[in-house]
């Protein structure tokens, strides 16, 4: 994403309120888009619809949206960050014209290999064929726009990716209202899909516009999976990681049927919904903080490295990235230190806004805490995939997911005050993990910068004598 963070410091560097303001509202738009499209729509059904769509019909629709982007982020999973780094190569080459040719094999290959399970499963659901479809369509959508993002990183322009969801969040609203209050249930549910349809064509001609077509297919992206299979293990785990709890949630004695191919639990469900809407703040500021000034420091050491300046050079640069992290770090955990906190103490009222039961304010706080502390961790992996650490990152991952599950199973055997605990645990130790791996690689940068390149041997250069022997 460095090429739009290069647009955002641009605008942080304004000597106005306005700029900052632009900075911070592209970098939530870029950060979340898609998760923020989807809350103002829960949020504007339940406000809206109390005459013409109870209290199932609203779990059956949230349930819909849920399932629908599980099994996108499932699936996309393995293969998001082995895209991300063919993308990122390809830029780094300037070979930015198969782009889009990249990207239609990366959404087709997806669907061909997923859609025949995803429209198995939501053609059991006990509804009429177009709600059907549409929830078919969601899940295709929201592959969509998760691989049009990679591509769109490297576009250079953060207006692009924005106006995409602002335009879809324009058509949703509206288009739920009116058709829900003529079709009930299916027409919000369509409203929502239309909405997600305007994001991704909105997308896909961005890239179009920004790249062109020029190449009619590019499946070279597949060859990266050989090349970095622990990329594919870090989405795999990390994706499962997030759902592995609500589905065992789903499959407890506390889920509940709401048609023959859907589960949930309005226990876990809501309450970890809304402590996922906590850590924006952290994410969104973490994104401009390191797309800004840590990856300033961060190209600048490796140039460095390009122009063989000396040790001390280096030192210099590396004690730079580190100054720049613990900036950025301490300034992210306190702004999210305090959202979490107000969170908290607010939780009585958030109850109240999203229709909760009493009962689910435990689990909320519980998720709230383990929201802030998945936060951290989820950031400290991060900086290590700038700096290539893929097997630490992975087995974060990979202890997450387990841990999660194990865990989260123990808790649903103790009862509703240890329900969250599971997740909290899971994300505590993956944050230890992931704070201890961070200090120690950057403590020893300079080591594992030069240890891992690929030293070639030697050719032998022939000889007289040896022309002479032969």
């Amino acid at each position: 994403m460095a090429g739009i963070g290069f647009r955002l410091q641009k605008l942080l560097s304004g000597e106005d309120y306005t700029s900052t303001v632009k900075a911070f509202g592209f970098s939530t738009l870029i950060t979340a888009g898609p998760f923020l499209l989807t809350v103002l729509l829960v949020v504007f059904v339940q406000n809206l619809s109390y005459d013409n769509l109870t209290d199932r019909g609203l779990a059956y629709l949230q349930s819909l949206i849920t399932y629908g982007y599980a099994f996108s982020l499932l699936t996309v999973g393995p293969s998001y960050l082995v895209l991300t780094r063919y993308v990122a190569d390809e830029y780094y080459r300037g070979h930015v014209t198969s782009f889009v040719a990249s990207f239609f094999s990366a959404y087709v290959i997806n669907l061909a290999v997923w859609s025949p399970f995803v429209l198995w499963f939501f053609s059991g659901l006990a509804v009429d064929w177009g709600m059907r479809l549409n929830a078919f369509l969601l899940y295709a959508l929201a592959v969509g726009m998760w691989l049009a993002m990679i591509f769109l990183s490297a576009a250079q322009n953060y207006w692009l990716v924005s106006r995409a969801f602002l335009l879809g969040a324009a058509v949703s609203l509206p288009a739920a209202f009116t058709l829900g209050r003529a079709q009930g249930l299916s027409g919000y549910f369509a409203g929502f899909v239309l909405g997600q349809a305007v994001v991704l064509v909105t997308l896909v001609g961005a890239m179009l516009k920004e790249f062109g077509y020029w190449e009619p297919r590019d499946h070279n992206w597949l060859s990266y999976f050989k090349l970095h299979p622990r990329l594919a293990g870090i989405g795999f785990f990390y994706n499962l990681g997030i759902w592995i709890d609500k589905f065992q949630f789903w499959a407890s004695s506390e889920g509940e049927w709401l048609d023959p191919r859907l589960r949930y639990a309005p226990i876990y469900d809501t309450p970890m919904f809304v402590s996922y809407m906590t850590i924006l703040p952290a994410l969104v500021y973490f994104f401009l903080l390191v797309e800004t000034d840590f990856f300033e420091k961060y190209h600048d050491y490796f140039v460095s490295i390009q122009r063989q300046e000396g040790l001390a050079a280096l030192e210099r640069r590396r004690r730079g990235i580190v100054e720049s992290l613990r900036f950025s770090l301490k300034r992210v955990a306190t702004v999210q230190g305090i959202v979490t906190v107000l969170a908290i103490l607010v939780a009585p009222w958030i109850v109240l806004v999203f229709r909760m039961d009493p009962m689910h304010l435990s689990v909320l706080r519980l998720g709230m805490y383990s929201a802030f502390i998945q936060a951290g961790a989820v950031i400290l992996m991060n900086i290590l995939l700038y700096f290539d650490h893929q097997g630490e990152a992975l087995k974060i991952s990979a202890v997450f997911c387990l841990l999660n599950a194990v865990c989260t199973e123990a808790t649903l055997r103790m009862g509703l005050l240890a329900y969250g605990y599971g997740y909290g645990i899971a994300a505590l130790v993956s944050l230890a993990m992931a704070l201890w791996y961070a200090n120690e690689r950057l403590r020893l940068l300079h080591f594992w910068t030069f240890v891992r390149q690929p030293f070639h041997e030697p050719v032998a250069q022939s000889t007289d004598a040896d022309a002479e022997l032969s």
